[in-house]
């Protein structure tokens, strides 16, 4: 919390606003305030990307995918040719170590990210996996995970939420869902963090290098996984991206399925972890609407479409402009790059009453774009929605009186340009007899 005083102004306007300072990354509610305010589409001297606070500008871009792009590497669009890769700043080191020593698959080429026609071709790949009979299927072992997870600290009366909760359940369930080895989630959670770092704009040359390195053991012990899985299928991930043929007839390359299993992985784990400690924070600061909803558990489920809403787990997302174009005004010279500010937009209160507070009976609660809108909707939202139903209902069945613990919690969050998670919560709590 203390970060966030440093960007505080009495008349900010948006040259007051950098994006990447720590400060503003930490508390960036005022900021995009005043871009929403005074500047809704505006070129970020920073990071030279236009910022998008507007929930229609922001939906609209999501939408019409024939002006703006997912793929911002122009893969998949041989009309396009933008400059840079992938969010690389030492782009050709990064290029040559991806080339010479694994597969062009992560940023810089994200299958998941083109597309129609091509996109329905990568999204097939994934949809059968994520099915409501399969994710329901899901539901007991869930339950059980998260059941041993508070076994593990309950008699210790207090936890460090962050690491001992909301990291491990989601890593466990998407690792499950997968197909990947348990004994492997140390070094899996490891290569998850070099995923989230190597797009939050804040390494060193070098430290971009020694990240595409980590990355590319990556997909080498994904390559090794998948060979693994077309001797010996299973119910999972892997075992249906095994069977694809490569090459021929299906256009499908290897590293278009490395990328696939990349999004995937990273997407089914940071995004949970962050609204499950942001969720659990918000009912600590709001301790009348926690009481509501251990009174009322069927408000669970709007709690958490508010909680997704307030605290995007992922703040922004990235579009590329396919044509020259124009938003409010303000140009958009083709192949310039589009910042989606998701946390700005879904705090808008042009679409939303009161938007910056709880509301439990919020009509159409779950229309916030945290985890996007259109083709490109994230398809591991209903299994996120489930872990975190069962993760609020069980938590307040077997523990009462959570409260902060005193002296320990900064509640500092990560830096980062997109994503938005804490670092630690420390707890305190009563076991439940």
């Amino acid at each position: 919390m203390k970060q966030g005083k440093k960007q505080k102004k009495a008349n900010p306007t948006p040259d007051d606003i950098n994006l990447l300072d720590p400060a503003v990354q930490a508390c960036p509610y005022t900021a995009y305030s005043t871009l929403r305010e005074q500047a809704p589409v505006r070129l970020a001297p920073e990071t030279g990307m236009f910022v998008l606070t507007k929930y229609d500008d922001v939906k609209v871009a999501f939408q019409d995918h024939k002006r703006f792009s997912k793929d911002t590497s122009g893969t998949f669009d041989p009309e396009v040719k933008p400059s840079g890769y992938g969010g690389w700043k030492n782009a050709e080191a990064v290029r040559k170590v991806f080339q010479e020593e694994g597969w062009e698959a992560w940023p810089q080429v994200n299958s998941l990210g083109s597309e129609p026609p091509i996109h329905a071709k990568f999204r097939k790949l994934i949809d059968p996996s994520f099915t409501a009979g399969r994710i329901k299927k899901m539901a007991p072992y869930i339950e059980k995970l998260i059941h041993e997870l508070i076994d593990e600290f309950i008699d210790d009366g207090e936890v460090e939420f962050v690491s001992q909760f909301c990291v491990p359940l989601p890593m466990h369930v998407i690792s499950d869902r997968l197909g990947l080895p348990k004994e492997d989630l140390p070094k899996l959670k490891a290569w998850s963090g070099d995923q989230i770092t190597s797009i939050s704009r804040l390494l060193s040359p070098d430290e971009e290098v020694d990240c595409a390195r980590r990355l590319v053991a990556f997909q080498h012990y994904l390559v090794d996984q998948l060979e693994k899985k077309r001797k010996e299928p299973a119910d999972d991930i892997l075992s249906d991206l095994a069977r694809v043929e490569i090459g021929g007839s299906s256009g499908v390359r290897l590293e278009d399925l490395i990328s696939v299993i990349f999004s995937v992985h990273v997407g089914g784990n940071e995004s949970t972890t962050n609204a499950l400690s942001s969720g659990l924070l918000l009912l600590l600061k709001h301790p009348e609407v926690m009481k509501r909803i251990q009174d009322d558990r069927s408000l669970i489920r709007n709690f958490i479409e508010e909680d997704l809403r307030l605290e995007s787990p992922f703040q922004a997302f990235p579009r590329l402009v396919r044509n020259d174009s124009e938003l409010r005004g303000v140009a958009l010279p083709k192949e310039s790059l589009l910042d989606l500010r998701m946390g700005a937009a879904n705090r808008d209160p042009d679409e939303f009453d009161r938007p910056d507070e709880i509301d439990l009976q919020r009509k159409n609660p779950g229309r916030h774009l945290a985890f996007g809108v259109g083709h490109h909707y994230c398809v591991g939202a209903p299994l996120a929605r489930l872990e975190m139903t069962l993760a609020f209902n069980i938590l307040f069945d077997r523990l009462a009186n959570i409260r902060l613990t005193p002296g320990k919690n900064d509640l500092d969050y990560v830096p980062h340009y997109l994503a938005r998670g804490l670092k630690e919560l420390h707890l305190t709590f009563d076991k439940v007899s």
